[in-house]
């Protein structure tokens, strides 16, 4: 009975040891961009940072209405029967609001490159989500998608 418990207490601190050090714990660096951002002036900082936040007003707006139109889209082919036409508008219009946020973002990229004086990184190297920030399975990417490990290559404008 003595062995049993030695055995049963050893398992439990292994098992907890190894989820302690599995665990990596907060986001270093400054975020997204942080390499692009570190070679800029103050004031070129506060513009990039004013010009983020703008960005993200209108792009979080702009995927909240996207959101809204994808469950009505799903709603629209739970019905029976389907409504052909109504289900054609709601793709058209799905794709009209993924077009737009496509064309914020590069718009946003363009602006960057614009106050900086430099080209805007694709992506701005490993962070911190899930694949070392690379495949977020939230941003809509496939992992794997790009060369090893798991990133797409850097690009420039």
């Amino acid at each position: 009975m003595y062995l049993k418990h030695i055995i049963l207490l050893l398992t439990l601190v292994l098992a907890l040891a190894a989820g302690a050090q599995a665990y990596r714990g907060g986001c270093p660096g400054q975020g997204h961009y942080q390499d692009f951002m570190s070679g800029l002036t103050p004031e070129q900082q506060q513009k990039v940072q004013a010009l983020t936040d703008e960005h993200h007003k209108e792009l979080f707006a702009l995927q909240k209405e996207l959101v809204t139109k994808h469950e009505a889209m799903e709603n629209l082919f739970a019905a029976s029967p389907a409504d052909k036409a109504a289900i054609d508008n709601a793709v058209s219009e799905v794709s009209g609001l993924q077009a737009k946020k496509a064309q914020l973002n590069a718009d946003y990229r363009v602006e960057l490159a614009e106050i900086a004086g430099k080209p805007v990184p694709f992506e701005s190297g490993r962070g911190c989500g899930r694949k070392g920030g690379c495949g977020a399975y939230s941003s809509g990417a496939t992992p794997c998608a790009g060369s090893s490990p798991c990133c797409p290559p850097v690009q420039t404008m």
